[in-house]
Parts: C-alpha cells; structure tokens; sequence
C-alpha cells in the first residue's frame, strides 16, 4: 500500500485533471468554436527576447520614480533603459554570486524592495546600493511584495505555512500568523485596495486587514492555490484562480466569471489605465479581458471579450510570469524566454480583411462616408462605426475601384463593371479586350477608365454599357495609367508618355515630366494638383501638349522633407488633415502647410508613422487611390501585406518628457562613476561619456544633444547616439549637458548636467611653461651669438685676404698706372708752356688746362685711392655721402641732401668701401636714368642695424627696364647686389609707383660698426 503522502499526491493531481477538463470545456463554451481569442491588434508588439540580451524566467516587473525599469528574473536583478539590460549585484558579496529575483516593488519613497528565492529574504536598493533588509527568518521565495499608506512594505513569504507575512516599518520588522487571525497556510498574492485595506489571497483563503483592525479577518470565498488579485476602476476587487478569473462580490453570476483555458489561474493580475484587465497564464500566454459590466467598443478586435497573444503571435514564450504597467502607458510582460512591450498602436491592421491578397488591394470612399475595400475574391463595405462586411464575392481580381456619383463605387472586374451601393448591384459592359488601370467619375459625369496600350475610354452616364475611346493610335502612344479628381471634381489622367495633344476634357499629367522626378503620386489639393517623386514634391500645371511641362511652384525637396519623397496615396479630411502613404510610412499634415511650403514656404510640420508605430508593410504602389477617409473619421491604408487604419480620435503624443542621466565615463581604460562632479585624470585629452534616456515607448525614437560649456556653448544636432566622445581638451573646469526627447520629439524638462575637472600635469603648469620658455630663450640667445662669432670670424678672414690684395694692387697701381699717369701730366704741362710763351692758341691752352686740372684731380684720386688700400682706415658715412652727391652730375634742378638719425658710428674700413661704392652706383643710376627732382639718402643709425636708403622721386624702375638693363651688359645693380651680399648686408630695390625708386640696405652692428668711439658732425673721427 503506498504511503500516505503519495495517495495525497495522487488524489490532487485527479482533482487538477478533472478541474483542468472542466474548465477547458467551459473555455470552449464561452469563445464558441474558435481556437484562440482574438489577437491584440490594436496594440504594437516589441518582444526583446535572450538573443537581444533580455534576461530568461523574468519573475516579476516593477518602475522606480527614476524613470528605470527593473526585471527579476532566476539569473538576477537588472535595470533596463529600453536599450540594455544592466545587473545589478547584492552588496557585499561576489559579483559572479547569482541572485534569484521572485518578486520586486518600488516604493514611493524611490527605493527598490526585492524579494530574493533560495532563503535569501529580502534586499533594498537604497542610495544605488542593493542591501540585505535583514528580514528574520527568511522563506524559501518571496511571492508577493505590497506598499501600503503609511510607507510600510508587506512581504509574502512562500513554502510556509505559518508566519507567512512579514511587514517592514520604521526600521523594525513584524511577522504575522495565527496569533493575527492569519490561517496557517502559505500567501500566495497581497493587494492594498483604494480604502486602505490589505487583502492577502493564500492557498485556500481570502484575508483582509481594514484600516484602524489589528487583526485580519477571513472571508467566506474559497480560493485555489495559487491565486492573485487587482481592482479595477470602480474599487472592485477581482480574483484569478483555477476557477477562472471572476469579481468578488459577484462570484454567484455566471457572466461575472471568465474561465482560464488551463488548470490553473492567472500568476499575475493588472486593470490598464483604460480599465481593462491583464492576465498572465501558466502555458497560454497573455490574455486581455473585457470585463463583465465594461461597455466593448463599437468595432475592431477590441470589442471581443477575450483577446489573446501567444508565441503564435510574436510573444517570446508562452509561459508568462510578469506583468506591469509603465508610466508612459506601455505593458510590459516577462515570461520564460525574454521580455515583451505591448502599447497602444497608431496604425493598425484590420483584422476583418484578408492579408496577403493574391493581387493589390483597390480602396475607394463612396459619397456616403462607407470604404469599399476589394481583394483577388471579394468586395468588402466599412461603414462608418461599423466593421468590414463583407458586400459580395467576386468572379475574378479587382482591377479598378473608384467612387460613383449616384451612390456607391465602381467595381471593375475582368469581364464586366459594376456600380454596387447598399441597396443594388448594376452590370455594364466593359471594353473588350481591356485591363482597367484606375478609374473616376468626373463633375460631367463621365466614368474614365485608362487601359494602358489600350488607350483611355469613357462612359457616359445613361449609355449603359456604352464605351468611347479617346481616338489615338493602337496601342495607345501615350500609355494611360491611372485617374483621379482634382478637388473641382474633374478627371485627371496619368500618362507614361506623352499625353494627347489639342483640346482635352480633361487634365492630363506626364508621368515621366515634372520637378519631382517620375510621378508616382498625385495629390489633389486646392491649390492645385501636387506630384510626388523621388525628389520631392512639387505643384505642376497640367500639360496640354506633348511639349508642354512647365512647373508652377519650388520644391519640397526629399532633402529638406524626407517623407516627401515617393508618395503613393492622398486624402483630405474635412478639418483640414491630410493623410499620405509612401516609401516613408504613413504622414499626417495640415494640407493648408504644403500648399505654402509648395509655394516657397517653409516644410510643413509632418508626423510619420512607420513600423514602429504598427504599420507592418509597405505601400503597394498600385493604380488607384491608396488613402481613403471615411465617414466616421478612421483613415484607411493599403499596403503589400494589409489593409490598415489609424483613427485620429484616439491618437495621443507622449506628453511624458523623458528624464535624462548620464551612465558612465570612460578616460583612457579607466571607467569612472559619473556623478554631479567628475574629476578626471590628470593629463586626460579625450573621454567617452554614455548617457541614456528613460522613454521606453518607442527607445529608438529617443534623440540626444549634449554640449560641453567651457568649450561650445552650442547643443549639438540631434542623434540617436547614446555616447559621446569629447576630444582636444585641456586642463580646466567643464560643465556638460546631456537632453532628449521622447518618442513623439518632447525635450526634456531638464538636462542632465555633469561637472567635469581636469587637473594640470607638471608639464602643463604655469611654471614649468616658463621655465621651458626661459630656457628656450637662453638657447636662442646662445645659437645666436655663436652664430655671431662664426660670422665675425670670416668677416674677419675677409678683411685680411683684402687687405692683402689691396698691398699687392697698391704697387702695381703705383709702378705703372700712376707713373704714367703723372708722366702724362708733365707732358701735358711741358706743351701747356711752350704755348704760352709762344703767346698765341688761348682756347687750346684753356683746354689742355682743363684737362690738366681733372688730370691732377684723377691723379689725386688715385694717390687717396692707393693710400686707402695701403692704410685701412674707417669713414664717415654722411661726409662720403655728401663728396659723392657732388661728385654726380646732377642737373641744376635737382635737390640733393643727406639726412642721419640716431647717434653717428664709425664703420668699419672694408664695409665701408663697400658701402660707398653702392651708395656711389645708386646716385650715379639716380642722376643718369630718374630725371629726379629730388634725390637724398637717408642714414639710420640703429643699436642693432645700420640702414641706408637712397631714394629719389623719378621715374621709377619698372622691372622690364631693368630686364633690359641687364640683358644689354648694365651690370651695376648686379654688382650693388654682389657687394651687399659679400658683406652681409640685407639689400632691396623698390619701385615706388608715382613716386620714384628706393634703393635700400640694411646690415646688422655688429658687422657694421667699428669698436669703440663715435664720429663727430665734422666727420672726424672720435676715440
């Protein structure tokens, strides 16, 4: 016989199975003979699972007033930013030490409540340390942790069956059991109601400690193990069990109890702010429900009593643990394999039209407010309020849809068309041969059909069947592809080519010509007829004739408005929205913008919806209208895939600003812990700063702009980046900022601000920056006088080759050129005085005494000439200036003059011959080429430098004369330019438009000047 406690075992799990076969069939009773609840269409759906780095067996979900989301799972706590997961371990022990997170709660006061499994209690993140809260006697889990009014934080312990609740307060702990009117069995789930009552469900029993009661009572309802509670908006209390999930105070009514399609309940129970309730399962995934006595809306999925999401459906696991509500209104569910995201979707597909249709979808808006929808079988009718219904099935694919003057649309098929309204279907014939590529009745009542190589046909209304084609050649050259109205009513046709020349009854566009590039959409607005393309967007004048395409208006280029690109679909709503599809996504904008925008405004204000937003396929880019707005306001979509609609009565921004912080700083291989202040390491050039932003809609949404004050003043442009690095920086004290915006582009209400310093290093002090200037000053100083001495040196080495040359041209000046000079001389004078005693010839004898006398001045000069080559002795600048002006053959017009500044230095011997021949060649070039009126030269006598300047005011040197000059033998400006160089000499011609030539020579002191003594005005030299 086997032992008791295996008969016990046994007998439960017979309970289970037949409670489990009870409650399937009750299930299976109560959706009819559907497999599954309806899906949650109206919500999108973002599963973050373990390959994302989503942590596995997610236990429970909870939000710190910090903006973070906080996940316990069986590997550990994290905190979650919308972008990763982040662990955060137990303070004091070792990293790699796993904790087992059951349950979490964060407390108004801003602290984090966890409840540890494995008998390790309960631990409180506090200051951003996670603590052990030294709750006495741990439990093998934690199930449950509750906050109530005064701050005090309840804990339910499982495995136990007495002392099974614990609260924390004021510092102290308190366990409560029998002794409190507990029963001894283990709590499974605790609930704080609006009033103020604690409600603890256990194993088989409800309890409840009411405000100002010391003890708990129990109440008449029996529960099943496992059991967990809510509220909803009204302050009553739900329960969820293996019986079902059913309302308290009205357990006796059957509508009041929703079975579960397991043996067991809900493992977590949430009503959603628009007061539905949530439920997790075992093994079934997600469920919605509408309550019993909750109005269900008028169409769409929502209006179903029970909606699910499984793993069929996207959810990373069907065992589903957790369950929390954000405060931006997303839910989040944690389940075995990752973590989920449902929120409210702005796009949503229909789910009472087929996907997937075998050919594109057509969509036309009848004069009554209905949307026809037809697929590759079937026309389907929206009316406003109301759901799709479908209006009959057709005999072969939709070609054209488009709305009829007389009621209802125009259905065109591949044999026939039909005008179908509510209360009829009419028959026409269709043109043979023909595939309708779009249609529209116009003002005229003229049905336009465009057949492609076809051409383009019409029907007059009462021809009943009665076709015309527009008379062209077939196939039609200009290739008829779609048709519209503008907002007058009239027909406006797409062509690919060229349309018809002449006259038309209608506007006629060229696809292939326009400033937006090809046409792929046209958009009727009031002021005219707008064009899509894959550059933009652009007004255009209908064309009258193939040669005719002028545009009326700017471009709304991609560039300055993406979504303006490639645009497929268009409507307006009666207040003024518009509402287009393209490669974008879905866009909503005022209709009266574009039109100043397309007129040379600005772009338009613009909000794209796009996969994030619900929207999970492409446009289709097919003949016809791709947008359509109903009577009742939703606007419809076609796409690849679905059919979908946003109704702009329910769309909500996100009024939340996010708030902003930032996570780390790294320098070099060293992460630092950011903070209000941030002191970095000395000599640091370059950091990486990481921050995030707690907007967890829709996190890839979430812009960033920091700036860095102390170096730009300027917020940089907006990035989805999540780090930045900051690079060239300096010693000092910085202040960085960090904001962002939401999901729906709201900036935060503040930014994030880190203090960072930076301390100097020894080389970037102050002092040592002196000290290197000082000693490179010093080193300057050094390499300049040692340059000094090597050029004073062969200075020197110069002046004695010279002298040497000088000695040895003296003497053969004075054996040869001199004798014979003064040999002619006494010839000279020997004639001179026979012609005077002869008494006669006076004109020669003036003449040969002329010649006489310049003949004793060269001989003269030539006597100076050799004692200066034999005495080196120093000169007086301006007295040789002065001998050299009248030595020149200026005219009588000509002033000349010497002028001197600063105190007069004896030059050395050999720079001062060298000197006076190139003041000497300056003045003799002044008096033969400037015809100057003007002429003086100019002495500076400087501490460092010795500068002359000859300068007259004549007609200048132009550098072709002086081309010329040196190409015809000239060599004298070579010469001044050879001499200068010899002796170190700085030298410079300048030609003075309208004022004359400057020639110019600087040489440096101590080249130039004698040692020791000065030079008297007389030009005597002074020891």
């Amino acid at each position: 016989m086997p032992p008791r406690g295996q008969r016990a075992r046994r007998v439960e799990r017979a309970r289970l199975a037949a409670l489990g076969a009870l409650t399937a069939l009750a299930w299976s009773c109560l959706v009819g003979a559907a497999p599954m609840p309806a899906s949650l269409a109206e919500f999108k759906h973002t599963a973050w699972p373990m390959e994302r780095g989503a942590p596995s067996r997610i236990n429970s979900i909870s939000q710190t007033r910090d903006g973070f989301l906080w996940i316990g799972s069986v590997e550990g706590l994290f905190r979650f930013d919308g972008v990763s997961f982040e662990p955060v371990s137990l303070a004091g022990t070792e990293p790699a030490q796993r904790l087992v997170v059951s349950s979490l709660r964060a407390a108004r006061s801003g602290e984090l409540w966890v409840g540890l499994a494995r008998g390790r209690g309960v631990a409180v993140l506090r200051d951003g340390r996670l603590v052990d809260a030294r709750m006495p006697h741990p439990s093998r889990e934690v199930n449950d942790i509750e906050e109530d009014a005064q701050g005090g934080i309840w804990i339910a312990r499982g495995g136990r069956s007495t002392q099974g609740l614990a609260r924390f307060h004021a510092g102290a702990w308190r366990e409560f059991g029998p002794d409190d009117g507990l029963p001894a069995q283990p709590v499974w789930d605790l609930h704080l109601a609006r009033d103020g009552a604690m409600w603890v469900a256990l194993s088989q029993a409800l309890a409840v400690l009411r405000p100002g009661e010391t003890r708990f009572t129990v109440t008449r309802d029996r529960l099943e193990p496992r059991a967990s509670l809510s509220e909803d908006a009204q302050g009553r209390l739900w329960i969820s069990d293996a019986k079902g999930t059913r309302r308290l105070a009205a357990a006796d009514r059957q509508d009041a109890v929703i079975p579960h399609p397991g043996p067991v309940g809900g493992t977590r129970l949430l009503f959603d702010r628009q007061g539905d309730l949530w439920t997790t399962t075992w093994n079934s995934g997600l469920l919605r429900i509408r309550v019993p006595g909750q109005p269900l809306p008028a169409t769409g999925a929502g209006k179903d009593r029970v909606a699910s999401l499984d793993a069929a459906d996207g959810l990373t696991s069907d065992q589903t643990r957790a369950l929390f509500q954000d405060r931006e209104g997303s839910l989040w569910v944690g389940t075995e394999l990752g973590l989920d995201q449902l929120r409210p979707a702005s796009v949503v597909v229909e789910p009472g039209l087929p996907s997937n249709s075998a050919t594109s979808y057509r969509l036309a808006a009848a004069r009554d407010g209905t949307v026809y929808v037809a697929d590759a079988q079937a026309l389907y009718a929206i009316a406003p309020g109301a759901d799709p219904r479908r209006v009959r099935i057709n005999g072969s694919p939709a070609e054209a849809l488009c709305a009829a003057r007389a009621g209802g649309v125009w259905l065109f098929l591949a044999d026939q068309v039909l005008r179908v309204d509510a209360r009829a279907v009419e028959r026409f014939a269709k043109p043979a041969g023909t595939m309708a590529y779009g249609c529209a009745e116009d003002v005229e009542d003229r049905l336009w059909m465009p057949a492609l190589d076809r051409g383009l046909y019409w029907m007059k209304d009462g021809s009943r069947g009665r076709w015309s084609r527009w008379p062209e050649a077939e196939p039609s050259p200009a290739l008829p592809a779609n048709a519209m109205l503008d907002d007058r009513g009239r027909a406006v046709i797409l062509f690919r080519a060229a349309p018809p020349a002449g006259e038309l009854p209608f506007l006629a566009l060229d696809a292939s010509r326009s400033p937006a590039g090809g046409i792929e959409g046209v958009l009727p607005t009031s002021a005219g007829l707008a064009v899509s393309g894959s550059r933009g967007l652009a007004m255009v004048e209908p064309v009258a004739a193939a040669a005719s395409d002028a545009a009326s208006s700017a471009l709304l280029s991609s560039e300055a408005a993406p979504w303006a690109a490639s645009i497929n679909g268009w409507a307006q709503a009666v207040n003024g929205e518009a509402w287009a599809i393209g490669d974008a996504g879905i866009v909503r904008l005022r209709a009266g913008e574009l039109e100043a925008a397309l007129a040379g405004g600005p772009a338009p204000t613009a909000r794209v919806y796009g996969f994030q937003d619900g929207l999970n396929s492409f446009v289709q880019k097919a003949p016809g209208a791709q947008v359509a707005v109903g009577g009742d306001g939703r606007v419809w979509f076609l796409t690849r895939r679905n059919v979908v609609r946003m109704d702009p009565a329910t769309l909500a921004d996100n009024a939340l600003p996010p708030p902003v912080l930032v996570r780390s700083v790294v320098a070099g291989d060293r992460e630092l812990v950011a903070g209000p202040t941030v002191v970095l390491p000395a000599g640091t050039t370059t950091v990486r700063v990481a921050f995030t932003a707690l907007s967890l809609a829709v996190p890839s949404r979430v812009r960033f702009s920091h700036r860095l004050v102390g170096v730009d003043e300027t917020w940089s442009a907006p990035s989805p980046q999540r780090s930045v690095v900051l690079s060239d920086l300096r010693p000092g004290n910085y202040r960085f900022e960090v904001r962002a915006t939401n999901n729906d582009g709201l900036w935060s209400a503040q930014p994030a601000v880190m203090n960072v310093s930076i301390p100097t290093t020894l080389t970037q002090s102050l002092p040592f920056k002196l000290a290197m200037g000082a000693a490179g000053l010093l080193l300057v100083y050094g390499l300049s006088m040692l340059r000094m001495r090597q050029v004073l040196a062969r200075v020197r080495e110069r002046d004695a080759e010279r002298a040497r040359e000088r000695e040895r041209i003296a003497r053969d000046m004075h054996d040869t050129l001199l004798q014979s000079v003064q040999g002619l001389i006494l010839h000279f004078q020997a004639a001179a005085n026979k012609l005077r005693g002869q008494g006669g010839e006076g004109d020669a004898r003036g003449e040969l005494d002329s010649v006489l006398e310049r003949a004793e001045d060269v001989l003269s000069e030539g006597r100076d000439r050799l004692q200066g080559l034999r005495r080196t002795r120093t000169g007086e600048l301006e007295f040789e200036a002065r001998r050299l002006l009248q030595q020149q053959p200026f005219t009588d017009r000509t002033r000349v003059g010497v002028v001197s500044d600063g105190a007069s230095r004896r030059v050395r011997a050999d720079v001062f011959d060298e000197l006076s021949f190139i003041v000497g060649e300056a003045l003799f070039n002044a008096a033969r080429h400037a015809d100057a009126t003007e002429v003086a030269v100019h002495l500076h006598y400087g501490r460092r430098w010795l500068g002359i300047e000859v300068k007259d005011n004549g007609v200048g040197l132009r550098p072709e004369k002086l081309s010329r000059a040196q190409a015809s033998g000239h060599f004298g400006m070579r010469a001044m330019r050879e001499r200068a160089r010899s002796i170190g000499a700085q030298f410079a011609v300048t030609d003075l438009p309208g004022q004359g030539t400057c020639v110019s020579l600087r040489i440096r002191a101590g080249i130039a000047y004698a040692s020791g003594g000065g030079v008297s005005a007389e030009g005597a030299v002074v020891a």
